[in-house]
């Protein structure tokens, strides 16, 4: 729905004393200005919605709840009374997860922030879905331990929306991502029934639940307690940098140090145009710009640099120093730029993160690039970069701005840019997102990501929530 702001429906008096009776009345809300506040995350678009005075997605209450229990009263309330409702972590993400399209029931999950414990002999942290993920990592790094789960949006996110959208932080080279990370988990089912996974390294009784889950983005139940791996903080951490010819000569790079058995905590490949974007002040006519960092202990972080020097000056790499990753490392949580855009009348941003094989990698790259820029045809830049590697390939960023006259027009814009993106990489066998999750925002090329899986998931869907009433609108069902 489209709904100009003050517009706004009453609350029904049952439905609100009820939930009172759940979760406490200061923590039950039906007020104007909780109910546009819920309306969105950081989908690109909302900030367009936001200064045209329009809210396209309003819910009808906000409940904080404080454990598990009260959630799966919630959703038995919802089930009873038909009233969709979906879970909401920090509002980071940026393809309209966290959106309340049929209205309903906002679940916000930032009560539920406890770490219930640190297990230091086996390296395991249990810790509550709605802990924003900065205030975790803090506490866990009091104890000399890391969960080593560094996204950028770091400071906003929580440990469930981390799991929800099978989230990657920026060390996720060396200590993986969250589908890597997650032992066990506590979920709300739509039903109302509480699963528990067994907190284990490995077991084989069938498919493992947690992937049910993992990247669900709260359609198939809400996360609301998490056991993750934890590591003890790195004695050293050093970093390395390389100018490279171009961009198809630095994953070369990155991808001989994989295949040599080294697994770097960062590893960042910009392309021309970025590199200039971060490092201006740094570099002359730099071209492509390689960051390596090494972080554990100091007789490995030297093995790995010592390797990794070697492998990249032979590759053609000419070293730049440490001062680039330092740089790196203290603007990596910003996302001032592509927000500031957001901000203008008329702008349009986004980032979109795909992923390929090291034999198509670059072909994705170039093939992106070229599609987004011919839409754009002047508007705007196109610029990305390599991030996130494994054994048999890597993330892709291809970050796009660009502006027309009108916020309606920037909407516009704004699809015709991805279309040609997600079609320039799907057709050369890249996935379409490798962490940000598909939302709404992606949601119309999931049929061709996944083909007959597509039927699948919804048979799931519906076979668990039959009348669709959590998150509905969500990963392309």
């Amino acid at each position: 729905m489209t709904t100009a702001l003050g517009q706004t429906a009453k609350a029904d008096p049952l439905i609100l004393r009820e939930l009172e009776l759940i979760c406490g009345k200061p923590f039950v809300s039906a007020r104007d200005i909780d109910r546009i506040s819920y309306s969105r995350d950081a989908f690109p678009l909302t900030f367009k919605w936001i200064r045209e005075g329009r809210i396209a997605y309003l819910p009808d209450y906000i409940v904080w709840p404080e454990n598990a229990e009260q959630i799966r009263e919630i959703v038995m309330l919802c089930n009873r009374e038909k009233i969709p409702y979906l879970p909401y972590g920090g509002g980071s993400g940026i393809v309209g997860a966290a959106l309340p399209t049929r209205g309903g029931i906002v679940i916000d999950m930032k009560r539920m922030n406890r770490i219930v414990s640190v297990d230091e002999v086996s390296l395991t942290a249990t810790v509550q879905a709605g802990a924003v993920g900065q205030h975790f990592e803090e506490e866990l790094n009091h104890l000399g331990y890391t969960c080593g789960h560094y996204p950028q949006s770091i400071r906003q996110s929580t440990v469930g929306g981390w799991v929800a959208h099978c989230g990657v932080g920026t060390y996720s080279t060396k200590y993986g991502k969250m589908d890597d990370l997650v032992v066990a988990m506590k979920v709300v089912l739509p039903d109302g029934r509480m699963l528990e996974t067994r907190n284990v390294p490995k077991a084989s009784t069938g498919p493992n639940l947690n992937h049910l889950f993992i990247g669900s983005e709260g359609a198939l139940g809400i996360i609301a307690e998490v056991t993750v791996k934890i590591f003890p903080l790195p004695e050293e951490e050093r970093f390395l940098s390389y100018d490279f010819p171009n961009f198809a000569a630095g994953i070369e790079a990155v991808r001989t140090v994989m295949r040599h058995d080294i697994r770097p905590a960062v590893v960042r490949l910009y392309d021309e145009k970025e590199a200039r974007h971060h490092f201006s002040d740094l570099l002359g006519e730099s071209r492509c710009v390689l960051l390596f960092g090494a972080a554990g202990r100091k007789c490995n972080v030297e093995h790995e640099t010592a390797i990794i020097d070697r492998l990249a000056r032979e590759a053609g790499g000419v070293p730049l120093g440490s001062v680039i990753g330092e740089k790196w490392k203290e603007r990596r949580f910003s996302t001032a730029g592509l927000c500031n855009i957001l901000r203008q009348r008329g702008g349009i941003a986004d980032a979109l993160e795909v992923t390929g094989t090291w034999s198509n990698l670059h072909r994705i790259y170039e093939a992106m690039k070229g599609a987004m820029e011919a839409v754009i045809n002047g508007r705007g830049e196109v610029f990305g970069h390599l991030s996130h590697a494994y054994h048999t390939g890597a993330n892709l960023y291809m970050i796009f701005h660009a502006h027309e006259e009108t916020d309606e027009g920037a909407e516009s814009l704004y699809y015709e840019i991805m279309e040609a993106a997600f079609d320039a990489c799907q057709t050369l066998g890249g996935a379409l997102s490798h962490h940000h999750g598909v939302g709404i925002g992606k949601a119309r090329w999931m049929r061709r990501e996944l083909g007959s899986g597509l039927d699948l998931l919804r048979s799931l869907k519906t076979a668990i929530d039959p009348d669709r009433l959590l998150n509905q609108g969500k990963l392309g069902i």
